[in-house]
């Protein structure tokens, strides 16, 4: 049985270059298209298998061809898809994302099959050993699916070792708020955006919005992607910015989703916060370097190298600690 089991939609996604964002009614002629299997849990479903991680995957595809190929690429990844429940009557869900120059991603989703994800037929033996349960947020969208998390939710109650992170999508912050704030006790750890830390927090100011989250609502642990920016961890009463890797960005794509994946190993591993949100930078970081969602492309040599390239930078003179941290584990001595 996986030692991490993620859990969420599982996609297609076709992405297309283009200039510019067309204006409403005009058009852009893209100068190259890409497809490749996506869905935010699903990438970081990927994330963590690159980094060698047992990792075992539950959402809804369709009988179709691109669920031979989700199939095919998640299997290629060394995710097990032993969960991963198959729809007769939908289609596998389909994602059409427009990058432009500036790596930024307009997206248009049908969840197809995704949104009929069923609770009854999650076997609880599929969790024996698992030590990280990771859920996607969008999974709150429909009724079936939500029933799925909450059922998984009871699940991991009953795991003595078991933790659980949650992805925050600015959709679901959006129409599933209050289902969100309702589970928060729940969650070991949530991974929202600032956009998101704002919605949750019902238009507070980003620090009001955490402190809202963790005192009000009964949050944990709050890592807030902040792109550029960094990430900013909200631990109790500690708060910690941690700043962002020098890269070239080609598509910012999944790249959140990757983020997730370094946040959750970290802690699996025994690192610290601090380090485990680097390792969340990093992957991150990486991920949109690469054109598509990134996260098949990932390796540790790569992270490795990357913490390398920055330790003696200005930027991390606050963080040095946490880039010791992560490489004494790269190098096996921690």
């Amino acid at each position: 049985m996986p030692d991490i089991v993620v859990m969420g939609d599982v996609n297609v996604d076709v992405v297309f270059n283009v200039p510019a964002y067309p204006l409403p009614g005009t058009e852009a002629i893209a100068t190259s298209v890409q497809m490749h299997t996506g869905g935010s849990a699903v990438n970081t479903a990927i994330a963590l298998a690159k980094m060698d991680m047992d990792v075992g995957f539950i959402g809804r595809i369709g009988q179709d061809t691109l669920a031979r190929k989700v199939l095919q690429d998640l299997k290629a990844a060394k995710v097990d898809c032993s969960a991963v429940q198959v729809d007769e009557r939908v289609s596998t869900g389909l994602i059409f994302i427009a990058v432009t120059t500036d790596g930024e991603r307009t997206m248009f989703g049908a969840r197809g099959a995704n949104a009929f994800t069923q609770a009854n037929v999650i076997d609880p033996d599929y969790f024996k050993g698992c030590r990280w349960i990771h859920l996607s947020s969008y999974s709150f969208l429909a009724h079936h699916q939500y029933e799925a998390i909450l059922a998984v939710l009871d699940i991991a109650e009953n795991l003595p070792h078991t933790r659980v992170s949650l992805d925050v999508g600015t959709e679901p912050a959006l129409r599933a708020r209050t289902q969100i704030l309702n589970i928060l006790p729940r969650l070991d750890l949530i991974l929202p955006n600032e956009t998101e830390v704002s919605i949750l927090g019902e238009g507070r100011s980003f620090e009001d919005s955490i402190n809202f989250l963790i005192d009000e609502y009964g949050a944990s642990a709050i890592v807030t992607k902040r792109g550029s920016k960094g990430c900013e961890l909200a631990l109790g009463n500690k708060r910690f910015s941690l700043p962002s890797f020098r890269i070239n960005v080609k598509d910012t794509t999944g790249a959140g989703d990757s983020f997730n994946a370094g946040v959750v190993l970290g802690r699996l591993v025994g690192l610290s916060w601090d380090a485990s949100a680097v390792l969340g930078n990093a992957l991150g970081g990486l991920a949109a370097t690469q054109e598509g969602a990134g996260a098949a492309l990932l390796s540790r040599n790569a992270v490795s190298k990357l913490i390398e390239d920055h330790f003696f930078k200005d930027e991390w003179a606050t963080g040095r600690l946490a880039l010791e941290e992560l490489t004494a584990w790269f190098e096996g001595i921690i």
